[in-house]
């Protein structure tokens, strides 16, 4: 009963903090692939000496908890994508901000689970709707407009996302912001495969949770 009851409570602490916190499901992934491997050396080590049962069950058992951790964080809804409150810095800001979050969940790369296309189109309509009317951005502020327009899917977007991250390197508060400096490399990549031209700073080939 004890024992039933003690799972019971890690069943629903990995749930709720799962739940809680964005991104935890990729360390879920990275634990279960790691005691997948475990246990496949233990089968190979089974053939020639008797394993005991307990190194066995244990990566079972971490097994059955980063599979509810992940499911459990599937459930996790969206921030808001787009909001027209405060002024067009912090909307500019808002924006990038969850741009960057959507990438942290998990659900945004299974096709049947994610909003991330309908969210950046959101993001990118409400972001065109500001430069449009405000061409004279801060560096920063061009810097947030950059990231959204280059995740569009349009070469013009793309190009446009190139000179506002252009314009923001140049600013010298801005000299030592990795981010920024990155952003104007890649969006002129991007820029540039778009149009069938090879790329200039070989960004588009190289894979990262966290910014692209």
């Amino acid at each position: 009963m004890k024992k039933n009851i003690f799972y019971l409570a890690n069943g629903i602490s990995v749930i709720f903090i799962s739940y809680e916190v964005v991104g935890l499901e990729f360390v879920w992934l990275f634990l279960c692939f790691v005691a997948v491997l475990f246990l496949f050396f233990v089968w190979i080590i089974s053939y020639f000496r008797k394993v005991k049962g307990i190194w066995i069950q244990i990566p079972l058992r971490l097994i059955g908890i980063c599979i509810i951790g992940v499911l459990a964080s599937l459930f996790r809804p969206y921030e808001d994508s787009a909001h027209s409150l405060g002024t067009e810095r912090e909307q500019l800001e808002n924006a990038y901000v969850t741009d960057q979050a959507d990438r942290k969940y998990l659900k945004s790369y299974i096709p049947f689970l994610s909003g991330l296309k309908d969210r950046d189109q959101s993001r990118l309509n409400q972001v065109k709707s500001i430069y449009e009317r405000n061409k004279n951005l801060d560096p920063i502020e061009k810097f947030y407009a950059a990231f959204i327009f280059h995740h569009s899917a349009d070469s013009k977007d793309y190009k446009i996302a190139s000179k506002l991250a252009s314009e923001a390197a140049k600013a010298r508060h801005l000299q030592n912001h990795y981010l920024v400096h990155w952003l104007k490399k890649a969006a002129y990549d991007r820029w540039m495969v778009s149009m069938g031209k090879p790329e200039k700073y070989n960004t588009q080939n190289k894979f990262s949770i966290e910014i692209d």
